[in-house]
């Protein structure tokens, strides 16, 4: 029996190929996968096939003339290997017969796993125990140099860059550091206050700085100078002016307008009426009354845009119509279209913005965002005197770059409010501190 090993890619080839060489008669007697390229588990995967062929010599010496003949013929007249398979195997039985070469063609009806298994042999399990060595000693390789490359990934990571703000934190002086933290202590933000120290060094010699008169001297001067104020907002002397108050609940709005209406009549004013649109709390709607009465002013209860209206065209000859609105919360957008509704039935209605000065400013922020929308002229702060710090005022004015109008601090009418000045907002600044 002639025995050869095949190499193929796939069986369809390594069946061609052993045709080829041996011929139909050819037995297979195993087939494998194995890897080639010297990386063992990782080489390219091959089909190893075992083959062989039975030689008979008894057949070959015997004459022609004498051999069996066969009729292995097709109707064709082609050789039927099958049928001279079969008549072989009837004359030489065997023990266990090797599968036929058709056997191997690829049949679609026939399941892979119906393959005998082959019985390993030794060479075999050395091949493998082989590859399993290279492997682990791949393995081990990578493992053994993981810190390595790892740290050269990080090497090569660029490295964060420091923002302008830090840099100047960094290398701040000890005076500019001493000067930062007195600003913060007012409530001033941090980085407008490291923008004043800054400055501050730049401006004044050592000596100047260690003089606490001349040092506060200068902060009130630059705060003033950061300050932008609108003056009244009330009509002048043949003015007529429509001004609504808006703002979130609970910042003194309604008793905001009884001030500004106070003011007004103290400085010659005569024609004066009162609106409130705030039809949601009624105490708001019986505050207004009061404040009225007292002054002998007309007040109008609104409860929708066209009801504004016509108060507003029925109170046309007044020198001044001041607006209550209902507190909206910042996150209501539903209520602030409402609103936005109200203040558009007339282009000469002027909206201020009324915020105390007891929110957290990260609120502060958000409520002037979200009014924003309303195109505020100006903002009224109020509750001054229950803050410790006032940084807050110029705070919220750089941010927004919305100019200032009033201070009110305290509930007494009209004396607890002031007109904003940049010289009153730097002087409440300076005179607070934080408790």
């Amino acid at each position: 029996m002639q025995v050869r090993v095949f190499e193929s890619e796939d069986m369809d080839s390594a069946l061609r190929m052993i045709k080829e060489a041996l011929g139909p008669d050819a037995l297979i007697l195993s087939s494998r996968t194995v890897r080639k390229g010297g990386m063992g588990l990782f080489g390219k995967p091959m089909l190893e096939v075992t083959a062989a062929v039975d030689a008979n010599t008894d057949d070959a010496a015997m004459p022609e003339a004498d051999q069996p003949r066969l009729d292995v013929r097709s109707d064709d007249g082609d050789l039927n290997y099958q049928d001279l398979w079969a008549s072989r195997e009837a004359e030489k039985p065997r023990s266990v017969a090797p599968r036929r070469f058709e056997e191997a063609l690829p049949n679609p009806y026939r399941h892979v796993t119906a393959t005998p298994q082959v019985e390993m042999s030794p060479r075999s399990l050395d091949g493998l125990r082989d590859e399993v060595g290279e492997l682990k000693n791949l393995v081990s390789s990578l493992v053994r140099d993981l810190p390595e490359q790892l740290d050269k990934i990080n090497r090569q990571k660029p490295q964060p860059v420091i923002a302008p703000a830090v840099q100047r934190f960094s290398t701040i002086s000890t005076a500019d550091q001493q000067i930062h933290d007195g600003l913060t202590r007012l409530g001033i933000e941090a980085e407008a206050a490291s923008t004043i120290a800054h400055y501050a060094s730049s401006q004044l010699t050592t000596k100047q700085i260690a003089d606490p008169a001349v040092l506060n001297a200068f902060f009130a001067k630059t705060i003033a100078e950061l300050v932008q104020t609108t003056g009244s907002i009330l009509p002048q002397p043949g003015e007529s002016k429509r001004i609504a108050l808006i703002g979130p609940t609970g910042v003194g709005k309604t008793t905001t307008i009884a001030k500004l209406a106070a003011s007004h009549l103290l400085a010659g004013g005569k024609r004066v009426a009162l609106v409130t649109i705030d039809t949601y709390r009624i105490a708001a709607v019986e505050q207004l009354k009061v404040y009225g009465e007292i002054m002998n002013l007309p007040v109008e209860v609104v409860m929708n845009a066209d009801q504004l209206r016509d108060v507003l065209e029925r109170h046309s000859d007044k020198d001044l119509v001041l607006i209550d609105t209902a507190g909206r919360s910042p996150k209501d957008s539903v209520s602030l279209q409402e609103l936005e509704e109200f203040l558009h039935v007339d282009s000469n209605i002027e909206a201020h913005l009324v915020m105390s000065a007891t929110t957290r400013e990260r609120d502060l922020y958000e409520i002037y965002g979200r009014f924003s929308a309303l195109s505020p002229q100006s903002m009224l702060l109020t509750k001054l005197d229950e803050c410790n710090s006032l940084g807050v005022l110029l705070n919220i004015h750089l941010r927004n770059n919305c100019p200032i109008s009033y201070l009110a601090n305290g509930q007494r009418v009209p004396e607890d409010l002031v007109q904003a000045t940049a010289e009153l907002v730097s002087s409440m600044i300076l005179e607070s501190s934080e408790g």
